[in-house]
């Protein structure tokens, strides 16, 4: 990922951490790791990069597991157990949480039936419902969103404007296909592409500002609650432009009751929009740190390295902000000892 330095280095803040990376590629740019093993896709073949997962967690007598992607959280956290019985903690709560977040219907639901604003959204799975769902929503006059119902980040995210007649992508990176479009010019693309819309929610366009917010939990209580506020130019980037570190009170209790129904144990990650300005409302969740999670580093304020604190029973200090911080990203050059 874009900071990955940046969070080898927040983890090297402790003198005493070896740190083992893993990629389904082979890299020469892990160079900042102590050792680098290539394990098998996730999504691919599960047992497989299980039981890679396993034996390095043996031949480097690994004790804390911190996937990067969903398919590895969704992996490990459906083994849980067999981890426990190796006394090998990990960052993620167990399957059954999981699987609610990395749905966004499921998710969406659980906090509705649980009276936790989410604002409005529907399913999706063709063109022909896209069509008519969205007419219900006010479109053309209205812009609306979709996404799909499972993934994260920028991928295949479009945004619904009748006023824009040629489909155009928001991202130079088309395999993502993450554009805005009338509906008449995404179906036409899909055509072109060969690609379907299936498993996807439709929601209102937010202009409203964006949050992301880092989040640390035990058994469902809220331990960290970092806010960031967005400074992005453009808004569907799959990686972070910068952002305003500030404490916002009405997201903090918005995402400790979220953490409280979820029962959520380990770390997870939030998109919260202020709905109107004031009005939190979730947009996306994630079951692992984000990857600009390193974002608060420079304020002093270190995510990653206190998520394993707290994992391992350590005090972690209580975090208040009393001022707004504003950093932004940059690429950076280590020296190779």
């Amino acid at each position: 990922g874009m900071f990955a330095h940046d969070f080898i280095r927040a983890l090297r803040k402790s003198k005493d951490v070896f740190i083992l990376g893993t990629d389904i590629n082979k890299t020469s740019n892990a160079y900042y790791l102590d050792k680098f093993e290539q394990v098998s896709d996730p999504a691919k073949d599960k047992n497989k990069y299980i039981k890679k997962i396993i034996y390095l967690c043996k031949k480097y007598k690994i004790n804390f597991i911190l996937p990067g992607s969903d398919n590895e959280c969704i992996e490990i956290s459906k083994n849980l157990k067999l981890f426990d019985k190796m006394n090998i903690k990990t960052s993620v709560s167990n399957f059954k949480i999981i699987k609610k977040i990395i749905d966004k219907n499921t998710l969406f639901k659980t906090l509705k039936d649980n009276k936790i604003d989410v604002g409005e959204w529907h399913t999706i799975n063709n063109v022909k419902e896209l069509r008519r769902i969205s007419k219900i929503m006010g479109y053309p006059k209205k812009k609306l969103i979709i996404k799909p119902r499972r993934g994260s980040g920028s991928k295949g995210v479009i945004i619904l404007d009748s006023r824009v007649i040629k489909f155009n992508y928001l991202l130079n990176d088309k395999k993502r296909f993450c554009g805005i479009g009338s509906i008449k010019a995404i179906d036409k693309e899909l055509k072109i592409i060969k690609k379907k819309i299936s498993n996807y929610i439709i929601m209102p366009y937010y202009k409203d500002k964006t949050f992301d917010v880092d989040c640390i939990a035990q058994n469902g209580i809220m331990h960290l609650c970092i806010t960031r506020l967005r400074t992005y130019q453009n808004p569907l980037s799959p990686t972070n432009e910068g952002c305003k570190i500030m404490r916002n009170k009405k997201i903090i209790n918005y995402c400790r009751n979220i953490i409280r129904v979820l029962k959520i144990n380990g770390v997870c990650d939030f998109d919260v929009i202020l709905r109107r300005g004031f009005k939190p409302q979730l947009i996306d969740a994630s079951c692992r740190l984000s990857g600009s999670s390193t974002a608060s580093l420079p304020i002093g304020i270190n995510v990653p390295l206190m998520l394993i604190k707290l994992i391992f029973k350590e005090k972690i200090k209580n975090v208040k902000l009393n001022k707004t911080f504003q950093v932004f990203p940059h690429n950076r050059f280590e020296l190779i000892k």
